[in-house]
């Protein structure tokens, strides 16, 4: 009879998490609060939809990590584990390495296109989301090369 191996640490606690969790639930309450008394309600209530909907996205995603192991074929549900080896945290910094690079160069091409004409909202919006294929492509492509 084999003995069943030792499961690996999970450095992200539940009280760590409900900290978090806490933090990130006062952060959004005052954000819209400080809106709220400044007179801008649309932007309180952009902070609170998309503030709520970033802390239900990230327990979502710790739950799922957390019902399905360690040994799950996710590096970014090891990462929210805490079980992330060096190839997943390889894998993280080179992708944020591309992101930093792309911001460089997507806020150069933003300040040009604002100086003739572009409205800035609309340039900041579409650099947020460039940033973001660039952050899920560059995983995506990194975690198949490493």
């Amino acid at each position: 009879m084999t003995t069943p191996e030792p499961r690996a640490r999970r450095t992200l606690s539940t009280g760590r998490l409900l900290v978090a969790g806490t933090a990130a639930v006062l952060a959004v309450g005052a954000l819209w609060l400080a809106f709220t008394l400044a007179g801008e309600p649309d932007t309180a209530a952009g902070a609170l939809v998309g503030g709520g909907g970033f802390i239900v996205l990230m327990a979502v995603l710790r739950w799922r990590a957390a019902r399905q192991g360690p040994s799950s074929a996710s590096g970014f549900g090891r990462a929210l584990l805490g079980t992330a080896d060096e190839r997943d945290k390889t894998i993280f910094s080179s992708s944020l390495a591309y992101v930093g690079l792309a911001a460089f160069l997507a806020n150069a091409v933003g300040m040009a296109a604002v100086a003739l004409g572009a409205d800035g909202a609309t340039v900041i919006g579409a650099i947020e989301w460039l940033l973001l294929a660039v952050l899920v492509g560059s995983s995506i492509v990194l975690s198949r090369r490493l």
